[in-house]
C-alpha cells in the first residue's frame, strides 16, 4: 500500500504521479517510496526543531519544508549556525523591503512626488495609493483627482451592477449550467442574459453566433492546401533578408538607426542603398514622430486644463455677480437650436443671425450688463438690437476666433464672460482671465428667463439599481424659445 499524503502539498505531489503513470501502479510506489526514504530520516531526526524554529522566524513560514529539512541537514542541526544564517536571512529581506520599489519602479516613485498633493486627498478620499493603476491614471489625467474618482465610481457601480445581476439571474446561469453551457467568463453570460431579458432560448442562440464568428476569423481563408501553402512560401521569400542587407544593417545599427530591422532596410531601400541618406532620413523620421507625440501630450494637457473651465448654470442665480462685458460667440452658436440650424442649412444665415441678436437683447433686459457683443466671422447686419452690439471679425481678422482672443488680450477680463465651445480659443481665454459659458448653457439661461414655462421636469426612474432612485431631469424648450423671441418657426 502507498502510505497516504500527511499534508496538502504531499497529497497534491502524489496527485500528479498517479497522473503522469496512469497505468503504472508499481512506478508511482516506486516514486513515493524513493521519496519517503530521502525526506522520512530528515523529518524524524529534524522535523520538532523545525516546527519550533518555523514559530520563532516567520519569514520561513512560506518556504518548502523539505528545503528547510535540507538545510539542517548541511548545518549538522547545530542549532546555533541555523539561528545565525536565519537571522542574517531575515536581515536581508527587512533591509531589502525598505527601497524594494524605490529600485524596482523608479517612475512610480517619481509620480508619487509630483503628485502628492492630489495623492493625499485620494486617499483621504479611501483610495489606495499604492496601488500602481492609480498612478498611471495620475499620469494619464495630469493629476485631475475629479477625473480619477469619476472613474473608479464607474468601476464600482458597474461591479456592483454585475453582482446585482448575478443574483438576479441565479436560476438561469445554473440552468444553462445544467444544460451543459460552459464558459470561462461568467461575465459575459450575464451580459447576454441582461441583453436577453433572462431568455435562456437567446443567450444560446448567441452564443452559437458568436462561436460561428470566432470560427470563421480562425479558420484559414484560403480554399485548399496548396493555396495554403503557397500563400506560406511566398510570405516566407517576403521576409527572407539575404547576406548583404545583414552587412547594411549592421552598419546602420552602427551609425545609430535602431527599430524594426524591415522597416529599416524598406527606409534603405528607398533611400537608394545609401547609409548617409538613411541615417539623415531616420532622424528626420524620428524628430517628425517625436514632434507628434509633443503635440498630442500638449493636446491632453490643454483638454484636462479646460475641462472644468466652463460656467454650469443649473439655476437663473448661478450666473456671476459684477459680470460687465459678454461676448458671444456667433457663428458656434447657430448650430445649437434645431430651427436655428435649420435656417443654416437653408442658406438663411442672415435669419439666424438675427434670431440669436434678438433673444440676446430679451436676455440683457433682463440681465443689464453694460457690454454684450456678438461676433460673426462675417455678417452685414451691424446694426445694434437693443443693447446689443453686432460686430464682424472680417476684414481685420479671419475668424471670430482671433478677433476674441485679441480683444482678452488687450482688456482686463476680471469681469468677462465668453460664450464659446471652442476648445482651442477656450485655452487663450482662460490664460487671459476670461470666464467661459458653453453655448447651450446660455441659451438655457436664456429659457429660464424669458420662457420659464416651456421648461419642463421629467422624474426619470433609474431601474438598474435594487432600490427605486428618482432623478429629475430639466429639458429646455430652445425651439419654443425662437419662436416666442425671435418669431421663429421651422
Amino acid at each position: 500500500m502507498i502510505k497516504m499524503a500527511s499534508n496538502q502539498q504531499d497529497y497534491f505531489k502524489q496527485l500528479e504521479l498517479l497522473q503522469e503513470h496512469p497505468h503504472d501502479v508499481d512506478k508511482v510506489f516506486d516514486c513515493v517510496e524513493l521519496s519517503m526514504e530521502k525526506s522520512d530520516p530528515l523529518e524524524v531526526r529534524y522535523g520538532t526543531l523545525l516546527t519550533t524554529l518555523q514559530q520563532e522566524y516567520p519569514t520561513i513560514q512560506s518556504a518548502k519544508r523539505s528545503r528547510l529539512l535540507r538545510m539542517m541537514h548541511r548545518f549538522g542541526g547545530d542549532v546555533e549556525r541555523i539561528r545565525k544564517n536565519l537571522q542574517e536571512h531575515q536581515e536581508k529581506q527587512n533591509a531589502g523591503k525598505l527601497d524594494l520599489n524605490a529600485v524596482r519602479h523608479p517612475h512610480q516613485e517619481e509620480i508619487k512626488a509630483k503628485y502628492a498633493s492630489q495623492l493625499v486627498e485620494l486617499k483621504a478620499a479611501g483610495i489606495n495609493t499604492n496601488n500602481p493603476c492609480v498612478l498611471q491614471q495620475l499620469e494619464k489625467y495630469h493629476g485631475d483627482t475629479n477625473k480619477i474618482l469619476e472613474k473608479i465610481k464607474h468601476r464600482a457601480e458597474k461591479k456592483d451592477h454585475i453582482t446585482q445581476l448575478d443574483t438576479r439571474y441565479s436560476s438561469q446561469l445554473a440552468q444553462l449550467e445544467s444544460d451543459g453551457v460552459k464558459t470561462k467568463n461568467k461575465r459575459l453570460l450575464i451580459e447576454l442574459l441582461e441583453k436577453a431579458n433572462g431568455q435562456i432560448d437567446v443567450v444560446k442562440q448567441m452564443l452559437t453566433e458568436r462561436k460561428e464568428q470566432k470560427d470563421q476569423i480562425i479558420s484559414p481563408t484560403t480554399s485548399t492546401a496548396e493555396e495554403y501553402d503557397e500563400k506560406l512560401s511566398s510570405s516566407k521569400k517576403h521576409l527572407e533578408i539575404d547576406i548583404d542587407d545583414i552587412d547594411h544593417l549592421r552598419q546602420l545599427r552602427n551609425a545609430g538607426v535602431h527599430g524594426n530591422p524591415m522597416k529599416i532596410l524598406a527606409l534603405f531601400h528607398e533611400c537608394n542603398q545609401s547609409i548617409e541618406r538613411t541615417v539623415v532620413r531616420y532622424k528626420q523620421v524620428k524628430e517628425q514622430r517625436e514632434k507628434e507625440s509633443e503635440k498630442r501630450t500638449q493636446q491632453r494637457i490643454s483638454l484636462a486644463e479646460i475641462h472644468n473651465a466652463y460656467l454650469t448654470l443649473d439655476n437663473q442665480n448661478d450666473w456671476p455677480n459684477n459680470i460687465q462685458k459678454v461676448y458671444l460667440d456667433g457663428n458656434n452658436m447657430m448650430f445649437v437650436i434645431d430651427s436655428l440650424r435649420r435656417l443654416c442649412l437653408n442658406q438663411s444665415s442672415k435669419e439666424a443671425e438675427r434670431a440669436i441678436a434678438e433673444i440676446a437683447a430679451a436676455w440683457n433686459k433682463q440681465m443689464l450688463i453694460p457690454h454684450v457683443e456678438l461676433i460673426f466671422d462675417f455678417t452685414q447686419q451691424l446694426e445694434p438690437i437693443d443693447s446689443i452690439k453686432v460686430s464682424s471679425a472680417r476684414p481685420t481678422y479671419k475668424t471670430t476666433d482671433e478677433m476674441l482672443i485679441d480683444i482678452a488680450q488687450r482688456s482686463q477680463n476680471y469681469h468677462t464672460i465668453v460664450v464659446t465651445s471652442d476648445r482651442n480659443v477656450s485655452i487663450h481665454l482662460k490664460r487671459q482671465g476670461c470666464q467661459l459659458v458653453k453655448p447651450y448653457q446660455w441659451f438655457a439661461h436664456c429659457a429660464m428667463l424669458l420662457t420659464s414655462d416651456l421648461i419642463m421636469h421629467e422624474d426619470k426612474v433609474d431601474m438598474t439599481s435594487t432600490t427605486t432612485i428618482t432623478k429629475n431631469k430639466i429639458r429646455y424648450d430652445l425651439n419654443g424659445l425662437a419662436r416666442r423671441i425671435a418669431k421663429i418657426d421651422l
